[in-house]
This record gives structure tokens, C-alpha cells and sequence, in this order.
């Protein structure tokens, strides 16, 4: 176990119920506690309710009862600016889509956290914006100058998560999400890139909830969780993961 000995759990979650308006629950979850530094692989099939579980943790989603807090601030006491706030501060998020700028550059997107939190961009050491993510890029296979003024859509699969966790990690957020950011790739490509970004959790210490259906990748975790067996409700077949 590598997590840091710390009172105040990164991410910690209290009889929590969320569903959908006029439909029943598809997340009830008695309790979740995730330490600063761990890093936590949470695997369930497509339509669990997995990546409605971190939008409840980004504060995108409000659930229907029940406490969702991060590094100790509960996120129902806050209004919608301020958890769009502490997310562009606290949390960084690799979609599972990647979600980059296709009009920018490489280098470009993994930038432009700092657009959107000064917090984020004073946590860069040094105060050089650029030289971090030369750095981040090259810490994840990216190195190349040729690549870093190149628009996204000129690179393969591979390239553009690796550019999305980089961006993530851009301003040392203290917790980091990835959402099914493997599931392009095949096995060897995905266990090179997750040993990269576990590698940069590290050096920034970071915390990491990798929520994936593909268990071959949870020995690389410090803790693997079943959402199925901290759910108590059965999520219905072919509702949104």
C-alpha cells in the first residue's frame, strides 16, 4: 500500500443514493473511502453506473441523498460555480473519449487547465506553463518537438490519451479520474500507459480512481473495488455506465 497516512480521505462517500428523475436507483452505496495517495481500481461491467459515480465525485452530478466529499469539502454545501471550481482545482479527469480540442496542438490542450484555474496553473513549479508540459508529454512517450505543434487529430489513438492524461495531470491536481481511458487499446498498449500514468501519480502525489470493465489491469492498483459489491441497488440493464 502506498497511500499517504492522512485524517482527511481524498474522496469519501456517505449513504449515498442517486437515480435518474422519475427513475429508481441505480447507485446506493452505504460507504467509500479512498486515502490521499492510494491509488484504486474500480472495476464493473458497461452500465453499472460507473462513470455516473465520478460525475457524483466531479460535483456534475448531485445525488438524491447522501454525502460525496473530496479532500474533506462536502460537495452538496456548494453551489454549482463552486464545484465547478473545485473540480477545475482539486480533480483531474481522462475521459474515456478523451474530450481534447481538436482545433489546438498538443501541446495546446495539455494547457489549458491552466485557462481555467489559476490554482492549477500556480501549482506548476517554476511558474513555467510550457516547460511543464514539455514535461508531462515527454514523462508519458511525447517528447518529440514535432508532435507538440501538431493539432490532435493528426495523431493516432495511442497519442491522444496519452496528450488527454497529460493535460489531466496538468497543475499536480491532488486527485486524479480516469474513466475507461484504456478501451481503444490493446493489452500491451494499455499496460505501458497505465504504468506511465501510475508513474507520474507518484512523482505528483496524486490520487488515482481508474474505473474500468477490464480486470486483467487491477494487480497494478493498490486496492481493486467491485461496484457491485458496494452497491447495494442493481443497476437496469442497458442504463448509461
Amino acid at each position: 500500500m502506498t497511500a499517504v497516512t492522512n485524517a482527511v480521505p481524498a474522496i469519501e462517500v456517505q449513504d449515498l443514493e442517486f437515480g435518474w428523475p422519475g427513475k429508481p436507483a441505480i447507485l446506493d452505496i452505504p460507504s467509500l473511502r479512498i486515502a490521499q495517495g492510494e491509488r484504486v481500481f474500480l472495476r464493473g461491467p458497461s452500465g453499472s453506473g460507473k462513470s455516473t459515480l465520478l460525475g457524483l465525485v466531479g460535483g456534475v452530478l448531485v445525488p438524491r441523498r447522501g454525502a460525496v466529499r473530496v479532500l474533506g469539502t462536502d460537495l452538496a454545501t456548494l453551489g454549482a460555480g463552486e464545484r465547478d471550481r473545485l473540480r477545475g482545482e482539486r480533480l483531474g479527469f481522462v475521459f474515456q473519449m478523451f474530450n481534447l480540442i481538436p482545433y489546438l496542438g498538443v501541446l495546446e490542450n495539455v494547457l489549458l487547465p491552466a485557462q481555467f484555474s489559476p490554482a492549477r496553473a500556480a501549482r506548476v513549479p517554476g511558474g513555467d506553463l510550457a516547460a511543464e508540459g514539455r514535461r508531462l508529454l515527454t514523462a508519458l512517450g511525447l517528447g518529440s518537438p514535432d508532435l507538440l505543434a501538431r493539432p490532435v487529430t493528426e495523431l493516432s489513438i495511442g497519442q491522444q490519451q496519452r496528450v488527454a492524461a497529460a493535460r489531466a495531470l496538468f497543475g499536480r491536481p491532488p486527485v486524479l479520474v480516469a474513466d475507461e481511458p484504456t478501451s481503444a487499446l490493446d493489452h500491451d498498449t494499455r499496460e505501458g500507459f497505465l504504468r506511465l500514468l501510475m508513474d507520474e501519480c507518484r512523482a505528483q502525489g496524486s490520487t488515482l480512481l481508474f474505473v474500468s470493465h477490464d480486470t486483467s489491469l487491477g494487480g497494478l492498483f493498490d486496492r481493486v473495488l467491485s461496484l457491485a459489491e458496494i452497491n447495494r441497488a442493481a443497476a437496469p440493464a442497458g442504463a448509461a455506465a
